[in-house]
Formats: C-alpha cells, structure tokens, sequence
C-alpha cells in the first residue's frame, strides 16, 4: 500500500488486533495526512506512538485494552481532536496531559476502566465535553468546580468508583441526558 501513493487520501483506519508492542508500529501512518480517525484497541501497546503527533488532522483516537500508563505527548499535538477514547487501560491521572482539555473541539472524553485516583487537572477546562466516561476508575471524590463549566454534558458516567458524594453543582447540567453514577 506505501508504494500506490494512496496514503495521503486514508481518512480512516482501524489497526486493532495488530501488535504493536515494543514501538512495532508502522512508520507510514505518518504519510496518512487527512486521517481523520485512527481506531488501535487491542495492539498491546504501552506508550503513545510518535508517528501520532504528524496526524494534525485526526478528530478520533482509539486505543482501548492496551497497557498504556500515560498519554502524555503526541495527544497535544492532535489540534482537531474531538473525542479521546482511552478505555481499559493503566492509565494514572499523571499520564494524562492537562493542555488536552484546552482543545476547543474536544467533545467526547472516555477514561473509562483505568487507575485515575483523582479527576485529571484541568479537566474543568473541556467546556465543549458532551460526554464524559470516568467509570470504573477509582475516584473518591469529585471536585466542586468540574462542573461549573461542563454545562454542555449529555452523558457523564462515575459508575463503578470510590463515590460517597457528588458535587451539588451536578443540578447545573441542565441538557444531561443519561447519568450514571
């Protein structure tokens, strides 16, 4: 396929089932300039791969059930980034970036099944977020201020963490369609 100069026109791809552990990830996905989604759940990856950071144009990122710790990196990079789906991972609230949720079209973040013990810092800052996907981490607590600004949520799931009590300013998310707590 590197050799029929198709590359450049791939709007979408899905790479799951590949493996990709140890940095095996195919150098010519760089050349892929208009991808606009890029789906790698199950590729035992661990760490992001750099070729990510030349995808200026990619909206929707997948990558769930890998062995990812952090996203640190080449995700601020992606300033068309719409929907982050990161779910069944090992991901820390320290791997992930606190300049992603700045994007202005991040719309749809899922960090569903990590290891996030508190909300990522500056998420308050996703004011485009309509849905939100924290579930089965192990959350004890949600800050006052995360919702103030996340007045745009339609679906926001805490399901399945350390939860005693929400923030009272969950009555603010006036266009929530479907909570899961």
């Amino acid at each position: 396929m590197a050799g029929t100069g198709v590359l450049p026109f791939v709007r979408g791809i899905d790479l799951s089932g590949n493996d990709f552990s140890g940095g095996l990830f195919p150098k010519c996905v760089r050349e892929m300039s208009v991808l606009r989604w890029l789906k790698l759940n199950h590729t035992n990856l661990d760490k992001l791969p750099e070729e990510l950071s030349s995808l200026k144009n990619l909206e929707h990122l997948q990558m769930t059930h890998n062995a990812l710790s952090s996203v640190h990196g080449e995700l601020s990079d992606l300033p068309c980034l719409r929907s982050v789906v990161v779910r069944n991972n090992q991901i820390k609230t320290s791997g992930i970036p606190t300049d992603i949720f700045d994007m202005q079209d991040l719309n749809i973040i899922d960090f569903n099944r990590n290891a996030l013990k508190e909300t990522p810092p500056n998420l308050d800052h996703a004011t485009g977020a309509i849905v939100l996907n924290l579930s089965h981490n192990n959350l004890e607590s949600i800050p006052n201020q995360l919702l103030v600004h996340m007045c745009d949520l339609l679906y926001l799931d805490l399901s399945g963490n350390k939860l005693t009590m929400l923030p009272p300013q969950i009555r603010r998310l006036t266009n929530l369609q479907a909570y899961q707590k």
